[in-house]
C-alpha cells in the first residue's frame, strides 16, 4: 500500500466516506431500476473494488496482517468458486455470465474481491455487535451472516445474469458451501484482529444488504 493510501483513514473522517458510499449504492439501485440498467450493473466490479479499498483504508492497526488476511480471503474465495464452476462441488451446478468481467477457469477474477470484502466487513460487524462471544463463535456468526447475505444476493444476481443455476431453484448445497468455506477464514479473523472499530466497513456491510434487499423488493 502506498503511504498516501495507508494514511487515508487517518486524514479523512469516516462520515464523508460513508456518505459517498451511500450515494454510490443509491445510484446503483436507481440506475439498475431504470431502462439504462445494463450500464450500471456492469459497474459492479468497480463498486466492489472501491468498497474494499475504502474499508481497508479505515482499518485500525498494522497493514501487513490486514493485507495478508484480505489476500487469503481472495484466494480461498476464488479457488472455491473455481472448483465450484469446474466440478459442481461445494455449491452446486452453476455458471457465470459476462457481467462480472474477465474470467479465469470460468470464474470472474473479481469474485475473490467479493469474498474478501464480505468476510472482512461482516466479521467487523460481528465484533461490534457481539464482542463478548468466543472467537470460534464469532467466526460462526460471521459465516452465518455470509449465508444470510448470499440469500439476498441470489435473486438479483440471477435476474441480471451474473450467474445461472442448472436447477430451477438455488440448491441448499450453495448455502451449506458458503458456510463451510466462510467458517475457517471467519474464525481466523477474530484470532488476527481484536476490537476492530471500522465504521466504514460496517457501513459497507449495511449498504450491500440494503442494496440487494431494495432491488429484490423493487423486483428489478
Amino acid at each position: 500500500m502506498t503511504p498516501s493510501a495507508s494514511t487515508l483513514g487517518r486524514r479523512l473522517r469516516p462520515t464523508p466516506v460513508i456518505v459517498l458510499l451511500t450515494l454510490i449504492y443509491l445510484a446503483g439501485v436507481i440506475g439498475i431500476a431504470l431502462p439504462v440498467h445494463d450500464h450500471f450493473i456492469r459497474l459492479t466490479p468497480l463498486t466492489l473494488l472501491a468498497s474494499l479499498g475504502l474499508a481497508m483504508a479505515f482499518h485500525p492497526g498494522p497493514r501487513k496482517p490486514l493485507w495478508g488476511y484480505v489476500g487469503l480471503c481472495y484466494v480461498v474465495g476464488f479457488v472455491a468458486e473455481a472448483i465450484g464452476t469446474s466440478t459442481g462441488l461445494l455449491f452446486g451446478d452453476y455458471t457465470y455470465g459476462h457481467v462480472l468481467g474477465p474470467t479465469l477457469w470460468h470464474t470472474p477474477l473479481i469474485i475473490g474481491v467479493n469474498w474478501a470484502l464480505l468476510l472482512y466487513c461482516l466479521n467487523v460487524v460481528v465484533q461490534r455487535v457481539l464482542p463478548g462471544l468466543s472467537r470460534p463463535l464469532k467466526g460462526g456468526v460471521g459465516a452465518a451472516l455470509m449465508v444470510a447475505l448470499d440469500i439476498l444476493i441470489e435473486p438479483v444476481a440471477i435476474r441480471h445474469e451474473m450467474w445461472t443455476w442448472g436447477e430451477t431453484i438455488v440448491p441448499l448445497s450453495n448455502y451449506i458451501g458458503w458456510f463451510l468455506v466462510s467458517l475457517p477464514v471467519s474464525i481466523l479473523f477474530h484470532y488476527l484482529f481484536e476490537r476492530v472499530r471500522n465504521p466504514v466497513a460496517i457501513a459497507v456491510a449495511l449498504l450491500m444488504a440494503g442494496f440487494f434487499a431494495a432491488l429484490t423488493l423493487l423486483g428489478v
